[in-house]
């Protein structure tokens, strides 16, 4: 035994093993497990109120037999800067957080009173906010929203950055995270597009009319006490000038700005009042695929942006009618009158959300960057007679042209 000690002994590696091994495996017994000194943080609000900010964090603490309901908390923080927030945000959790894993941040209208890219700026820098989080805004307060989302998740197993994200990919393809924030925001003239959520009240009578439970006894409880906010997500979005609110988007005018973006299908097109040989009706289309093609050129010395837009639909609803109307030969087969009436209420809509950019001087479908980039020369010399490159896209003549085909 004692010749087996010994030739271990003079292998040194072996020797430095051992040693190690006395001296940390003790450590590593005994000292506390990372979720008790750290907390992971998927997504982060921020609200002011007043002249206090408050740094709200939705946390996932890993604990032994948990729901989902369980994992999710929000703790938050109030300072006069973010900063001192997000510390007493940490003292109230009673962990220090990182956020590098957060996928979320979250900010109130109110905040995007003032330049909202100098408080996330600072955040990013100081806490390692990644990039590619999704930027959103909310009617309510950050708080509340993120409070929400745990419900969200209970009932769904749906987390916020994913119902934000299925507007990118289903409704208008916009990307709205940090990165395509500042790309927007240190652009030529300094306009980004960003999600918005909704919290709406409702109350938990309506709730139970819904699910359609008994409602007579409410167990003496008022009205005032029942009423609760309920998250909607409309596929709204809101305009930023150089990190400021300057606008709104519903969903119709996003779909509209989004016909020049041919990543954007499957919005509906509604018309009304269609005359039929079996009646007058109102009818529903889906943008089922899309080409786009598109040119700038300047005619006569003046920017002239063209582009046709070459849009394959087909018929989804007819109000009114039981039967199967994909049968019926007479509704299925697109007539003259309604391919006008679609051709009308999509160009309408493209000029009042073209309105919405031109009156804010906010560029967000590109126009200028096309511009800059197909013609640098005429472009320059163009914007040196504009007391601003913001005011271009109101000197550009759009001349869209729509073509609609059914299969």
């Amino acid at each position: 035994m004692k010749k087996l000690i010994k030739k271990y002994l003079k292998n040194p590696m072996l020797l430095i093993f051992i040693i190690i091994l006395i001296f940390f495996t003790p450590m590593a017994i005994y000292s506390p497990g990372e979720n008790k000194i750290k907390g992971v943080v998927t997504a982060i609000g921020i609200d002011k109120i007043d002249e206090e900010y408050e740094v709200s964090l939705l946390t996932f603490i890993p604990t032994a037999n948990q729901t989902y309901k369980q994992q999710n908390a929000v703790v938050s923080g109030k300072g006069k800067s973010v900063t001192e927030a997000i510390y007493n945000a940490q003292l109230s959790m009673g962990r220090s957080v990182g956020l590098a894993h957060a996928k979320t941040t979250v900010v109130n209208e109110q905040l995007l009173n003032e330049d909202v890219a100098q408080i996330v700026d600072h955040i990013s820098r100081i806490s390692s906010l990644p990039e590619n989080t999704v930027f959103i805004c909310t009617n309510a307060t950050a708080k509340e929203l993120l409070e929400s989302t745990t419900g969200l998740e209970t009932e769904l197993g749906l987390k916020l950055e994913q119902l934000i994200g299925f507007n990118s990919t289903n409704l208008y393809a916009i990307d709205t995270s940090l990165e395509s924030f500042y790309k927007g925001y240190f652009g030529q003239t300094h306009s980004s597009i960003i999600g918005h959520l909704s919290l709406e009240e409702e109350s938990k009578e309506d709730s139970k009319q819904n699910e359609g439970e008994d409602n007579s006894e409410n167990n003496g409880e008022s009205q005032a006490t029942q009423n609760q906010k309920k998250l909607t997500n409309k596929g709204d979005a809101v305009i930023l000038k150089r990190g400021e609110l300057v606008a709104k988007l519903s969903s119709e005018q996003l779909n509209a700005l989004n016909l020049l973006n041919s990543k954007s299908i499957k919005q509906i097109v509604n018309i009304e009042d269609v005359k039929l040989d079996s009646g007058i009706h109102d009818l529903s289309y889906r943008i089922r695929n899309k080409r786009v093609l598109k040119s700038t050129k300047f005619e006569n010395g003046y920017p002239v942006f063209q582009a046709q837009v070459i849009l394959g639909m087909e018929l989804t609803e007819v109000k009114g009618m039981n039967e199967n109307f994909k049968e019926n030969t007479e509704i299925s087969e697109m007539n003259k009158e309604i391919k006008e009436k679609l051709n009308l209420k999509l160009k309408k809509q493209f000029t009042d959300a073209l309105k919405i950019l031109i009156e804010n001087k906010t560029d967000i479908i590109n126009i200028t960057e096309e511009f800059f980039k197909n013609d640098r020369k005429a472009f320059n010399k163009y914007i040196k007679n504009l007391n601003s490159i913001d005011e271009f896209i109101s000197h550009v003549n759009f001349k869209v042209s729509i073509i609609i085909n059914t299969d």
